[in-house]
């Protein structure tokens, strides 16, 4: 892949529900990207936001997306034909280890980590794949997890879909059932991705996570998305576990628009 990024217009192509107030937008577009990557994507008018790389074909390009404000909401009212402007892709990807691999899909976290199940399934992986949400409507992609033949576990907070409670809690659960895995990866709320950590280390497995955070230009200059030292957007936004257990900031801390130090504890 080029070290510049491209750019370019791209045309809608398809349009589907993913889950509670989520679309997944498939546009033609020869914008390379790799499992876990994120793309800037320009919606005329309103605003330039990233969005997670969640489908990768040749010749085109998709994403998930949940409905969270203005931008997000114009984006997903797109119809087919309409065009917008894509840059990327951008940042750091999965790398993967071992045959034996479990996935952690926390809500609209699933985008990055399915075309990563796509790819490890092809390299004749194993894969487990725990996807989980607030509640049963909220699961997203959880479809196409299973068509890759996954084996697919399902957790909800509420208990109305699977296991009830969070996924972090299913994982510590098959793993003291005697679950055996190389490598863990996941994205999802950053305390989910803590909890996954926090097991993972204590079973000295191998992992990685997708971290989200504010990113205003996607290149590494207005600083907006850094974490300690780091920068999400050049540095990330796949980590190891190994690197996030020296970044002070992971999952106590991000920075909102005005650059401030927000708590996300919960």
């Amino acid at each position: 892949m080029s070290n510049e990024p491209g750019l370019s217009v791209a045309r809608l192509i398809e349009k589907r529900h993913a889950g509670k107030n989520c679309y997944t937008l498939l546009f033609d577009s020869n914008i390379s990207a790799k499992p876990g990557q994120f793309v800037m994507i320009w919606i005329p008018d309103i605003d330039e936001i990233p969005m997670s790389v969640s489908h990768i074909r040749r010749g085109s390009i998709g994403v998930t997306v949940k409905i969270v404000g203005e931008a997000t909401d114009a984006f997903c009212a797109m119809k087919k034909g309409e065009r917008v402007r894509i840059r990327g892709s951008f940042g750091r990807g999965f790398s993967y280890r071992g045959k034996k691999h479990l996935i952690v899909a926390g809500g609209v976290g699933s985008a990055p980590l399915l075309p990563l199940a796509e790819e490890l399934i092809h390299a004749g992986g194993k894969v487990i794949t725990i996807v989980g949400a607030k509640s049963k409507d909220e699961l997203v992609l959880l479809d196409e997890f299973k068509a890759l033949g996954a084996d697919t576990l399902i957790s909800t907070d509420d208990g109305s879909f699977g296991f009830h409670g969070f996924a972090s809690q299913l994982l510590k659960k098959k793993i003291e059932e005697g679950l055996n895995v190389d490598s863990i990866y996941c994205c999802g709320p950053e305390p989910m991705i803590k909890a996954v950590k926090e097991i993972a280390d204590k079973r000295k497995i191998l992992g990685q996570a997708a971290l989200e955070r504010l990113m205003k230009c996607g290149v590494g200059i207005c600083g907006s998305c850094a974490i300690n030292e780091k920068l999400v957007c050049k540095n990330g936004p796949v980590f190891d576990f190994v690197e996030l257990s020296h970044l002070s900031e992971f999952g106590r801390t991000k920075r909102d628009a005005a650059g401030r130090a927000r708590s996300i504890v919960k």
